[in-house]
């Protein structure tokens, strides 16, 4: 999605796996049964967090839009890992 490059989430996260922070498929399995996911991960894109995915820091990502981050969040969330082989 054009919009995780712009907004800068490339540069932490990658598709699959940890970087700086969670893989994007790693943050879709963590959450996949839960259903107020999206609403939540909203909510830190744009305030931030720290501990859910250990010592590391998500920073506020102030830029974002309310909108944009409810747009980011459903995207995380319907990303796949890889078939496994």
């Amino acid at each position: 999605m054009r919009l995780s490059r712009a907004r800068g989430c490339m540069g932490c996260h990658g598709m699959l796996r940890k970087q700086v922070g969670p893989g994007f498929a790693q943050v879709a399995e963590r959450y996949k049964d839960d259903a107020s996911a999206s609403v939540r991960l909203a909510i830190k894109i744009r305030a931030g967090s720290v501990g859910a995915w250990g010592r590391v820091i998500m920073p506020q990502q102030t830029q974002v839009t309310e909108a944009e981050a409810r747009l980011l969040a459903e995207w995380v969330l319907a990303q796949h890992a890889e078939p496994k082989r």
